[in-house]
C-alpha cells in the first residue's frame, strides 16, 4: 500500500496557518473579576506603552505563516485576547526568522530522482506584552 502525500503537502503549503502563542506570567489568573471589556472590538492593540497603570500578564508571539497583513490579523488577536480576559496588547517587535529548509525528493525504482522540491523562506513574527489595567 503506497501512501500518496502530495495532496497533504499541497494543502500545507497553500493553506498555511498562523499561531498566537501566549506565554503567561507565573501569577497569571485566567479569570479576573475586574474585567470590564464588553466585546472583542474593545480590546486595545497598542504600538507604544499604555498611558494608564497596567500589569503585564504574559508575552504574545504571533507567527504569521499565512502572509497576512497586520490589519487582516488584528481581529484574530483581539478575539483571542478577549477569550483570555486580557485588556490589551502592547506590541514591541516585528521581525523575521529563517525557517529550516524543506526538501522533498521522489525516486523511481532505479534510484533516479524524478521530482524534487525545495522550500526556503523567512517566517515573519510579532512580539508583544499582554496586559491588564490596574
Amino acid at each position: 500500500m503506497r501512501f500518496k502525500f502530495y495532496p497533504l503537502l499541497f494543502y500545507s503549503f497553500v493553506f498555511g496557518c498562523s499561531s498566537v502563542d501566549f506565554i503567561p506570567e507565573p501569577d497569571f489568573r485566567p479569570n479576573d473579576h475586574r474585567y470590564r471589556v464588553q466585546s472583542w472590538q474593545d480590546v486595545e492593540i497598542l504600538r507604544e506603552r499604555p498611558k494608564k497603570l497596567f500589569k503585564i500578564v504574559g508575552e504574545i508571539i504571533i507567527r504569521n505563516t499565512e502572509d497576512l497583513t497586520w490589519e487582516e490579523y488584528e481581529p484574530r488577536l483581539k478575539k483571542e485576547m478577549f477569550q483570555r480576559k486580557i485588556d490589551g496588547v502592547w506590541m514591541t517587535e516585528k521581525n523575521q526568522s529563517t525557517i529550516d529548509n524543506l526538501s522533498v525528493h521522489t525516486m523511481d525504482q532505479k534510484g533516479r530522482t524524478t521530482n524534487s522540491f525545495l522550500q526556503q523562506s523567512n517566517l515573519p513574527y510579532w512580539k508583544g506584552y499582554a496586559f491588564r489595567y490596574k
